[in-house]
């Protein structure tokens, strides 16, 4: 079981200020990231661009990456939609860089049942070369993707940042098993 804690401050310019914090309920293990960004908005050729700088604790370096977004609904009422998404980080420590990206498809049901919405999302992760899923309710969040890999997550406040506990792991371990509370 991971608990993790994040909060975003957004200026009225789109600059964003991110802090995640992660403890390790088994090992005790804690890491954080301290991420800057500014979003760039516009419908012309991509949705988004992202252009930042984070420092993760775990591997200990700065990092900057620029990163897109594409959205295209495919519903008059904007609750389906095609994603694709890329991005470019530097690691200038290893004079390394690393390209990502997906392709997603995103269904929006409101009001699934009473005071419940529910997301529904399939794609393809190009970097990792694996079909990926996530099924998102108000709080809690199913991930799996083809490798063998899921997880669960609760959001105790539900709006993305603040408290929230994950568990996971790969089909067959005992110990993620344990972990997840199976």
């Amino acid at each position: 079981l991971e608990l993790q804690v994040r909060e975003n401050f957004v200026s009225d310019d789109n600059l964003v200020l991110s802090l995640k914090g992660r403890l390790n309920s088994v090992d005790g293990t804690v890491d954080s990231e301290i991420l800057m960004k500014k979003k760039l908005l516009s419908d012309q050729v991509l949705t988004r661009l992202d252009v930042g700088a984070m420092y993760r604790s775990r591997e200990d370096e700065i990092q900057y990456y620029l990163a897109g977004k594409k959205k295209v609904e495919l519903s008059d009422d904007g609750l389906t939609l095609l994603e694709a998404k890329g991005a470019y980080h530097f690691r200038p420590a290893r004079h390394k860089g690393e390209a990502r990206g997906a392709v997603q498809l995103t269904q929006k049901v409101f009001n699934f049942t009473e005071d419940q919405d529910l997301k529904l999302k399939v794609g393809y992760d190009l970097g990792r070369r694996r079909l990926f899923a996530q099924v998102r309710e108000n709080n809690w969040t199913f991930n799996t993707d083809s490798s063998g890999f899921w997880g669960v997550a609760y959001d105790f406040d539900g709006g993305g940042d603040g408290l929230a506990a994950a568990g996971g792991g790969r089909r067959g371990s005992v110990a993620a098993e344990a972990e997840a509370g199976t």
